[in-house]
């Protein structure tokens, strides 16, 4: 299907209407990220390269809980350390048969190889987008190949610059990503001969460094030509578009849906995420609110304002740290000539900060991401504490397998195989569907939760009754 001039003005209407739609959601945002991810607070501005951007953070705790949450995730979740999913097929009686059992051994091990590989960037990417997801509720990650070096490439789209569609499943499946990038970018990406004339012109007057406006759809095709080999008819359609100058740089295609739109939780009827962020906004302005009033108590402590003796108290009345105020003699009760102004005491904002603290760090699940704590704690009490925690994250864990990493495996699966990387299928395999089986620390946890609870309801049904036991003979003493 060709892509004409009325197709691109109507992408970009959509995209700005995509933008004006999202004006509550972006305001919101940019609050968060003042206070909890300054780097990402791009929101309803565009701050300079090197611009300070944490001037409204006076307590640097919320950041500090954000950030646990990530790395809480990404080990717990995603592993470079450990293998985090395996593929075995639906019918899990067959990998009792050695050929499906090695075959599907070996192409997960090659997955996880390729995924951790260093070019790919998984780690980063993947890490970055939990930042987002805890700060803002959305992650969006983009799974490309890279074809200079024949292996996988993972880039993590910050939200401020994509706008996403759900379909009538509810599932994401459309991305409009706009960002401004140079000439000589768009020359070099694309090539002289696929931009603007207007474009050309900038790069003809050695102009590169002039940016230029654009956006990246990623969209589901009305019409697929399941027999075509040619990118522009595959299934998800790829679009670069000069939005200034309303021109197609660059048309290609993706088999399967190429990003990861994750959301933390929503609302029925709202298509973005609500993250932890959001929950943990108020005491994160109020703490910040209360940091500043405790400095400013803590400065008169240590350095208070100061009183002398005078005709009368000379206006303005300096109250901050070593200011000088005069009073008249025998009109304020003071037994020095010279004294310090009572001040107030830090040590109340001090106690109230830390009780912020511990709200915010709970809003962020730090304590239930810290599986083994406490000490001298025994077997019993380590599996009951792990049991409590994970009924907490459960709900999260959901969400995140069925919109993020389910979907990345299957996309990875997608690449590897028609980049011929992964073993021949054996006959036997034809037709077998397959599944995702993740192995990560927390799922394990969670499976090991499940044997418990089997275990305990053994145990029960197992254990003699209270009638057995009052009428049981005890044995006599010698």
């Amino acid at each position: 299907m060709k892509v004409t001039e009325t197709h691109i003005e109507t992408l970009i209407k959509q995209a700005q209407f995509l933008k004006t739609d999202r004006g509550n959601f972006d305001s919101h945002w940019q609050e968060i990220a003042e206070v909890m991810y300054p780097e990402h607070a791009n929101f309803t501005y565009t701050a300079a390269p090197g611009e300070k951007r944490n001037s409204k953070v006076f307590d640097s705790v919320p950041i500090h809980a954000n950030q646990l949450l990530a790395s809480g995730l990404f080990s717990l979740l995603t592993s470079s350390a450990n293998p985090w999913f395996h593929i075995v097929p639906v019918d899990a009686t067959l990998m009792n048969i050695r050929e499906i059992s090695l075959y599907l051994n070996e192409v997960s091990k090659i997955m996880y190889h390729e995924i951790n590989n260093p070019v790919a960037g998984f780690s980063s990417a993947v890490h970055e987008g939990y930042l987002e997801y805890g700060a803002f509720g959305n992650l969006i990650i983009l799974v490309e190949e890279h074809l200079k070096q024949s292996a996988l490439r993972f880039l993590s789209l910050p939200l401020y610059e994509c706008y996403f569609i759900e379909n009538a499943e509810g599932i994401v499946d459309t991305l409009y990503r706009e960002y401004t990038r140079t000439a000589g970018f768009l020359m070099r990406k694309f090539g002289v001969d696929n931009l603007s004339e207007k474009v050309k012109k900038l790069i003809a007057d050695d102009k590169l460094d002039t940016k230029v406006k654009s956006i990246h759809v990623i969209l589901p095709r009305d019409m697929i030509d399941h027999y075509s080999l040619k990118s522009t008819d595959l299934p998800f359609a790829s679009l670069y578009i000069d939005m200034e100058n309303k021109h197609l740089m660059h048309e290609s295609g993706f088999h399967e849906l190429p990003f990861m739109a994750a959301r933390f939780y929503k609302s029925t009827h709202e298509t973005y995420g609500r993250g932890c962020g959001s929950t943990a906004l108020p005491d994160t302005k109020m703490l910040m609110r209360v940091a500043q009033v405790t400095i400013r108590a803590a400065q008169k402590t240590v350095d208070p304002p100061i009183i002398l003796p005078d005709s009368g108290f000379l206006r303005p009345l300096r109250t901050i740290p070593g200011g000088l105020n005069y009073y008249q003699r025998g009109r304020l009760n003071s037994k020095r000539d010279i004294d310090i102004l009572p001040t107030g005491n830090p040590g109340l904002g001090v106690d109230y900060s830390k009780l912020l603290h511990e709200k915010i760090r709970e809003v962020f699940f730090v304590d239930q991401l810290q599986l083994n704590t406490g000490p001298q704690m025994t077997a019993t009490e380590v599996l009951q504490r792990t049991e409590e925690k994970l009924r907490l994250l459960g709900p999260l864990l959901g969400r995140v397998q069925t919109e993020l990493l389910g979907p990345i495996v299957q996309r990875v699966y997608g690449l590897l195989n028609r980049a011929g990387k992964l073993p021949e299928q054996p006959a036997i395999m034809q037709g077998v569907p397959l599944k995702i089986i993740y192995t990560s620390p927390i799922a394990r946890a969670q499976e090991q939760v499940e044997a418990n609870g089997l275990m305990r309801a053994c145990l029960l049904y197992t254990s003699p009754s209270p009638r057995d036991l009052s009428t049981s003979r005890m044995p006599s003493s010698a």
